[in-house]
Order: structure tokens, then C-alpha cells, then sequence
């Protein structure tokens, strides 16, 4: 196995309200493991250094997630993935953010090590991009120093989307295969994969102390 990357941090997305989902999906289970945890571990295989974005009214995970992860919370409230990952680049000490949303049960090492080799001087992200030509921004590399003041703009004027972000930096594109970057948006999706949706593991808020 190839020694973690001390020059990435990861930073995990799992502020989001699941609305589609109907209950926290980050909690889902697939194969035995709540998806979320599943993005952790494999997150944790490629670097040391882990960041966790949450809501401040929402669950912190503890159990899933090691207490000692620093939790991020957006700098602005419900604007979407956008406010985790500028949170996430102001948070991050190293030269590269890795940022993953919680909902991609199937994403495996092989290829997040594909984007890493993909990353290049002249390059502000690495995006994949699935076979339908999609770009998949909530898992991809981004360049902290570059794309920090861009994002930082992007979520002060209002222009939330990340595709639109993705089109004012110089993006490296990779093609990769759709199944490691199946998410899951609704229990159908869950159904899909021959798992149980009513599978949750039981969570809560942090204590006041926290």
C-alpha cells in the first residue's frame, strides 16, 4: 500500500439535509458500514490529515468519525456544498484539499491515487469525469492557495454552484469508470444496490461541552 500524502488534507461533506433521502443518509448503511464511515476510512487511507464538514444544527458524528477530526462549520448557512469546501480551504494546512461528499459508498483508493497523479503546476483542480461527461466536483482536488480566494468570491456574491466555480479555474479532467462514483440521493438508490435504507445507525448532537 502507497504511505499517505502529507501534502493533502481530505475534507468530508456531510453538512448537507437530505431532503431527497428523507432521513440523514450519511448514516445509511451499505454493507455493513454507514456510508459515511465508508468515505472516512477510505479517505483515511490516502492521507493523515481529515477534516469533517457539518451543520451547526445537525449531527457531528462522533461516532462515525474519530472526536479528535476537527468539524468545520459553513461560514454561511445553507449555501449549499459550496460553503463546506471554503470552509474546508480555509481550514486546510497543506497544499491540496481533496474535498468528498458523504454520499459515495463505492469510492474506492485506485481512484482517488488516479487524481493524485493527475495533479500538475499548472492546474487549480483535478476533476473527474464519469462516461455521461459530467464533472464531479465533490470529489476532486482542489489547490488550496488558487482556488480559496475564488470560492471565497463565489460564496459572497451568491453563485453557489460548483460547476460554476469548476469553469473559473484551470481544470485537469479524468476520465474514470461511474461506479466508484455512484451517490445516493434517495433510498431508491440504496434499493438499487440490494441494500436496506431503514438500515441507520442512531445519532444525535454533541453535548454542550463540545
Amino acid at each position: 500500500m502507497s504511505p499517505p500524502n502529507a501534502d493533502l488534507t481530505a475534507l468530508l461533506l456531510a453538512g448537507g439535509r437530505s431532503r431527497r433521502f428523507g432521513t440523514d443518509k450519511a448514516r445509511a448503511v451499505v454493507d455493513g458500514m454507514p456510508m459515511l464511515q465508508r468515505v472516512y476510512e477510505t479517505a483515511r487511507a490516502l492521507t493523515p490529515h481529515v477534516l469533517l464538514s457539518v451543520r451547526a444544527d445537525g449531527d457531528f458524528y462522533f461516532d462515525l468519525v474519530p472526536p479528535e477530526v476537527p468539524r468545520l462549520l459553513d461560514p454561511v448557512p445553507d449555501a449549499g456544498p459550496l460553503a463546506g469546501l471554503v470552509a474546508g480551504l480555509r481550514a486546510a494546512r497543506t497544499p491540496w484539499l481533496l474535498a468528498l461528499a458523504c454520499d459515495l459508498p463505492f469510492l474506492n483508493e485506485a481512484t482517488l491515487r488516479g487524481l493524485l497523479a493527475a495533479c500538475s503546476p499548472d492546474s487549480d483542480a483535478v476533476v473527474p469525469v464519469t462516461s455521461d461527461g459530467r464533472r464531479q466536483p465533490l470529489c476532486a482536488l482542489y489547490r488550496v492557495e488558487t482556488v480559496r480566494p475564488v470560492a471565497e468570491a463565489r460564496l459572497v456574491t451568491g453563485g453557489h454552484a460548483l460547476q460554476a466555480l469548476l469553469d473559473r479555474l484551470s481544470v485537469a479532467t479524468l476520465p474514470v469508470p461511474e461506479a466508484p462514483l455512484r451517490n445516493v440521493n434517495t433510498p431508491d438508490d440504496l434499493l438499487a444496490e440490494r441494500v436496506r435504507p431503514e438500515r441507520h445507525i442512531p445519532g444525535g448532537r454533541p453535548s454542550a461541552r463540545d
